[in-house]
């Protein structure tokens, strides 16, 4: 009660400060691109109304009514449906030993069809940002929210970040690494100039 939730973007945010001194970011992307397995009407129902059409799947199973699959999908399939898994081969749910899809097999859909996409998402002058959550996977060990006490502490939170990994990973299995800003597989330059760009960032006056 009292608030809503939008969606302006699913990934990548670019954030700049306006004249005024307002952080805003605008989402350079023009759909999503997520993880399949996992998803379903119970974890993501947003994402899987927004997979209905216009979706690009790779790696999936797929269904005998020309449908697709993977694992979290479904608790159990239509009477008389059968499924190829993301290999090629015929899949049995509860039967077969492999999995019907790739653990990191994907669906890209237009942002447009997210039925909570936000009215302003392609606004040139982005949306305003008031705060900044960094999201590692920690099913367990940390709390699952706490706030820092100032801009600096925050940069020292984000820079000590630990995840376990995922199935996107280098990795396999529930390794808990060390995840700098949960951005390890995406710094593109010296993490000491990256680390430096985030505590410069106070000095601008921000509301």
């Amino acid at each position: 009660p009292g608030y809503k939730i939008e969606c302006v973007g699913d990934d990548i945010a670019w954030m700049r400060f306006d004249q005024n001194g307002q952080l805003r970011a605008i989402n350079p992307e023009n759909g999503f691109f997520g993880v399949a397995p996992g998803t379903s009407m119970k974890t993501n129902p947003n994402a899987m109304k927004t997979v209905f059409k216009n979706t690009i799947f790779t790696n999936v199973a797929s269904t005998s009514d020309g449908g697709v699959f993977w694992e979290g999908m479904e608790d159990e399939l239509t009477e008389g449906v059968e499924i190829t898994d993301w290999l090629g081969k015929p899949w049995k749910m509860g039967e077969s030993k492999t999995p019907a899809a790739h653990p990191n097999s994907r669906f890209c859909s237009p942002a447009e069809q997210c039925p909570i996409i936000d009215p302003n998402w392609e606004a040139a002058a982005g949306v305003p940002i008031d705060a900044i959550l960094f999201g590692g996977r920690r099913p367990q060990g940390v709390p699952l929210v706490y706030e820092a006490m100032n801009w600096e502490h925050g940069v020292f939170i984000g820079a000590a970040m630990r995840s376990e990994a995922t199935a996107a990973a280098e990795h396999k299995g529930k390794i808990i690494m060390h995840d700098p800003f949960a951005m390890r597989p995406f710094f593109g330059y010296n993490f000491g100039h990256y680390l430096n760009h985030w505590l410069s960032m106070q000095n601008h006056s921000m509301r």
